[in-house]
């Protein structure tokens, strides 16, 4: 009677435990929202490259839409050039450039005019930009390395920021 009582629990608490790890997967629901998976995508850097978001994953990661002709984009750029140096062995970033409301000639400029070493994809058809419904820019997301929104940003941001928001997602 204990052998059948033990393996009576011992069936409960794996049932309990499958349960427990698939409704945590379900609760990574696809949205824009803190706490959801954030939307794969993929688009093509200046030189033909195709990455996608998910080519991040296992790492922590900052999305940032921006175009050439915004001034906050433009102030915001020497901080994230220097936070990629400093720490893209722990964190990745990805800029998405809107190229759909800019030029593929004003991209390559830029890149070169502010030596930017991190990836920056082209969304020239708009895809990205809808898809994450951006309004205002600069705006990046936080994204941890399992591929969760941990934080949404509106605006620029300073290297310090960039330092202090992504330490909780570091290891």
């Amino acid at each position: 009677m204990k052998k059948f009582i033990v393996a009576i629990l011992l069936l409960a608490i794996t049932g309990y435990g499958i349960w427990n790890a698939l409704a945590a997967e379900k609760a990574k629901e696809v949205g824009l929202s803190v706490g959801n998976a954030a939307p794969d995508f993929s688009l093509q850097t200046l030189n033909g490259q195709t990455v996608h978001l998910s080519d991040f994953r296992g790492k922590p990661v900052i999305v940032n839409f921006w175009t050439t002709w915004c001034p906050p984009c433009k102030k915001e750029m020497p901080d994230m050039e220097k936070f990629y140096k400093a720490h893209h062995s722990d964190v990745e970033l990805l800029a998405v450039h809107l190229t759909s409301q800019d030029t593929r000639e004003n991209v390559k400029s830029f890149i070169n005019e502010y030596q930017l070493s991190f990836p920056v994809v082209l969304d020239e058809k708009k895809k990205v930009l809808e898809l994450y419904h951006i309004q205002t820019i600069p705006t990046s997301y936080i994204i941890d390395k399992d591929g969760v929104i941990r934080k949404k940003i509106v605006g620029p941001m300073t290297y310090k920021q960039m330092v202090e928001i992504t330490a909780a997602f570091r290891e």
